[in-house]
């Protein structure tokens, strides 16, 4: 039996509202930020009507989500019509292609995918060492190597890009993208994490900038000035620890 989110019955359906950026949308995920910070992040800098689903007894509800994960997506156009994303990537990079954030060419988009990939690789690296290191002194060794063989050479090549493209916020042109919006949460994570000093200005000043360019983002700044996101970030703090 095919699963109701890869169903090629709602081919037509997807197309359709893929198209359309009036959707309200639910974002399925724990209370806090997590895995869906990009995703959520994604949606308030659009502008989107969205709002977050916590399930009460997840157990119950694993078995019925694609791969047993969250977060997953939920859209509903003005019409009615309903489809569901699973995967953090996937429902990333549709989200931003939907509202803009994928360039405007091949090349502009291949570049923005890259550099996402990058960076999703450094957070994803960050959460399994990371957070599946119990043992307190063996947590500092980890953050200490992460430090050095995984934070330190991304910063570098990413650094030297965002140079290259004149330190202006972004990775393409002078246009918000998936790679800004996913700079932007690492360097929340990292900072968090590691220390207020791990990314600076001083040190890192074209991250810092992509950094300051996406949380001064109107739209973001009214997300966080919300209830919901209040809930989550203090969560969050609770949760993970930043």
């Amino acid at each position: 039996m095919v699963h109701a989110f890869f169903n090629p019955a709602q081919a037509a359906t997807f197309n359709e509202i893929a198209l359309r950026k009036d959707s309200t949308f639910e974002v399925c995920y724990f209370g806090f930020h997590g895995l869906a910070h990009t995703v959520r992040t994604i949606l308030a800098l659009s502008g989107a009507k969205f709002t977050s689903y916590v399930p009460e007894d997840w157990a119950s509800e694993k078995p019925k989500k694609p791969f047993g994960v969250m977060p997953t997506l939920k859209e509903t156009s003005v019409n009615g019509k309903v489809i569901e994303i699973a995967e953090t990537d996937a429902i990333a990079r549709y989200l931003s292609r939907k509202f803009g954030y994928m360039g405007t060419n091949a090349f502009e988009e291949t570049v923005i995918n890259q550099f996402f990939s990058s960076t999703n690789s450094v957070a994803s690296t960050i959460f399994i060492k990371y957070f599946g290191t119990k043992d307190p002194e063996a947590k500092a060794e980890v953050k200490s190597k992460l430090l050095t063989d995984t934070i330190q050479p991304w910063m570098r090549f990413h650094e030297q890009h965002l140079a290259d493209n004149g330190s202006n916020g972004h990775y393409i042109g002078s246009a918000l993208s998936l790679a800004d919006i996913a700079t932007a949460v690492l360097i929340n994570m990292l900072n968090g994490l590691f220390g207020a000093d791990t990314v600076t200005e001083e040190k890192n000043p074209a991250l810092f900038k992509v950094h300051a360019t996406v949380v001064s983002n109107p739209s973001f700044v009214a997300w966080t000035h919300t209830d919901s996101f209040k809930t989550l970030a203090a969560a969050n703090l609770k949760v993970i620890g930043f």
